[in-house]
C-alpha cells in the first residue's frame, strides 16, 4: 500500500520520500513502481517523459530528512502499538503544522493521534488496494481532528485523482461497514436453500448490474479477510443481527478453503473456468411463496434492464431483493449512526466497490414507500430483526 500510495503522489507531481525499517524494502518499492510506469508507458496511459519526471520524484530516504514534509502518510501493519512506535519518532523532526495520515481500515484515527500527542493534526487517509488503480480515499475525521486538516487532505486526495468520501471514525468507517450485507445475505440465502451461488452472484449482476457476484467477490477478496472483518465489524458495532457473520463461510475459512489464493473457496479455481463446490442444504426454500409478490415489484423498481430481469427466476428475484435490500438498510442505518453523510457514503460504495449505483441514489430511483413495504415483508420473513429500518 505504501508503494502504491507514493505512486499516486508522485505521478500527481509530488515529491515523495519512501521511509522504512529496512531501506532495501524502499528500493525494492521504487523499482516496482518503475516496473508499472513501464506498463503503463507501453499501454498508453502516460508518456515517458512524466514517468521519468514521477520516478525522479520518488526517493528511499531516512526519518533525518523529513524536515520539510506537508504531509505524513503511514501505511504499514494493522497494530496500533506498532503505528505508535514507528510514527512516534518522526514526530521529533516533522514540522509542527505537517499532517499525519493513518491509512489504517480498521483502527480508531482518534486513539492513534491522541497516542502520538498529535490529535489535532492525525487523520484518516484510508485508499483502496491497489492504490494506483482504485478510486477512493475515505478521509476520516478522528474526535479532535481540525477542520483545516480534513479540508486540506480531501483537497490533496482530489488533486491526486481520487474520489474523497467524508466520514467519522466508527469501526469500517463506510465501505467495510455498508458492504457487508453483500456478502452475509447471499450466504444466509443459500443456507436457506434459496440458491446456491452461481445462482446468486448471476442474479445480482443481472438484475442490479454488479460487476461480481457475492460469492465470487468473496472468492476474491479471501474469506479470512472477509470473515476478520465482519466479525470485527459487527463486534465494535454491539453485535447487530444485520452484521452478524455466518457460520457457513467462517466454516470455509476453518477448513482452509479461503478462495481464489487457496485455489479454492465458494468455488474451486484451479481449472480454466471455476466450478462452484458449495451446495445449498437439502430441504425446501424458505420464503418463496411469501416474498413473490414483493420481490416482483422490488425488482421491477430497481432492476437496470427489464429485459434482462425478464429473463430471471422468481428464486432470483428473492435473491436479489433480500440484498439489495439489506444494503440499502445498511446504508440508511450508517447515515443514522452518523458514520456520513448520504452523498459521501453514496461516492464510497460506488468508488470503493464498484456499486452500478449510489445506495441512496438507488432508494430513491425504486421509491421511499416501496423500499420501506419491502424491509418489512422481509422483516416478518425473518426472526432476528436484521430488515429493520432506523427510526
Amino acid at each position: 500500500m505504501g508503494a502504491g500510495i507514493a505512486q499516486v503522489a508522485a505521478t500527481a507531481g509530488w515529491k515523495v520520500r519512501l521511509i522504512d525499517v529496512d531501506r532495501s524494502t524502499c528500493e525494492a518499492a521504487k523499482k516496482g513502481i518503475g516496473k508499472r510506469f513501464v506498463r503503463n508507458v507501453a499501454k498508453g496511459r502516460m508518456n515517458q517523459i512524466d514517468a521519468d519526471d514521477a520516478m525522479d520524484r520518488i526517493m528511499p530516504s531516512d526519518i533525518t530528512e523529513l524536515s520539510d514534509c506537508e504531509l505524513f502518510i503511514e501505511a504499514i501493519i494493522e497494530d496500533i502499538d506498532i503505528k505508535v512506535a514507528a510514527i512516534t519518532p518522526v514526530l521529533v523532526v516533522l514540522p509542527e503544522e505537517a499532517i499525519i495520515a493513518t491509512n489504517t481500515s480498521s483502527l480508531s484515527v482518534s486513539e492513534l493521534g491522541e497516542r502520538i500527542g498529535a490529535p489535532r493534526r492525525t487523520c484518516g487517509m484510508h485508499f483502496f488496494n491497489p492504490a494506483p488503480i482504485m478510486k477512493l480515499v475515505e478521509v476520516v475525521r478522528g474526535t479532535n481532528t481540525d477542520t483545516t486538516v480534513l479540508d486540506r487532505i480531501a483537497t490533496i486526495a482530489a488533486n491526486w485523482g481520487k474520489e474523497v468520501a467524508r466520514c467519522a471514525d466508527t469501526p469500517g468507517f463506510i465501505v467495510n461497514r455498508v458492504a457487508r450485507p453483500y456478502y452475509l445475505e447471499a450466504f444466509r440465502c443459500m443456507e436457506d436453500g434459496l440458491a446456491d451461488p452461481p445462482v446468486v452472484d448471476e442474479a445480482m449482476k443481472t438484475i442490479g448490474g454488479f460487476r461480481m457476484g457475492p460469492f465470487e467477490l468473496t472468492d476474491f477478496i479471501g474469506h479470512d479477510i472477509n470473515t476478520a472483518t465482519t466479525r470485527g465489524v459487527w463486534e465494535q458495532w454491539d453485535r447487530p443481527s444485520r452484521l452478524a457473520p455466518v457460520a457457513l463461510q467462517e466454516r470455509l475459512v476453518s477448513d482452509g478453503m479461503l478462495g481464489r489464493k487457496s485455489g479454492c473457496g465458494v468455488y474451486d479455481w484451479s481449472g480454466e473456468q471455476p466450478v462452484c463446490v458449495l451446495r445449498p442444504p437439502q430441504g425446501a426454500a424458505t420464503g418463496i411463496s411469501e416474498l413473490g409478490d414483493t420481490a416482483e415489484r422490488f425488482c421491477a423498481a430497481a432492476a437496470g434492464d427489464p429485459e434482462a430481469l425478464a429473463r430471471c427466476t422468481d428464486r432470483q428475484k428473492i435473491v436479489f431483493t433480500r440484498i439489495l435490500a439489506a444494503l440499502l438498510n445498511e446504508a440508511a442505518w450508517a447515515a443514522h449512526d452518523g458514520v456520513a453523510e448520504p452523498a459521501d457514503i453514496d461516492v464510497a460504495m460506488q468508488a470503493g466497490v464498484n456499486y452500478p449505483r449510489g445506495l441512496f441514489a438507488w432508494a430513491s430511483d425504486i421509491g421511499e414507500n416501496l423500499v420501506a413495504g419491502t424491509l418489512s415483508a422481509l422483516d416478518a420473513s425473518v426472526d432476528d430483526g436484521r430488515f429493520a429500518p432506523p427510526a
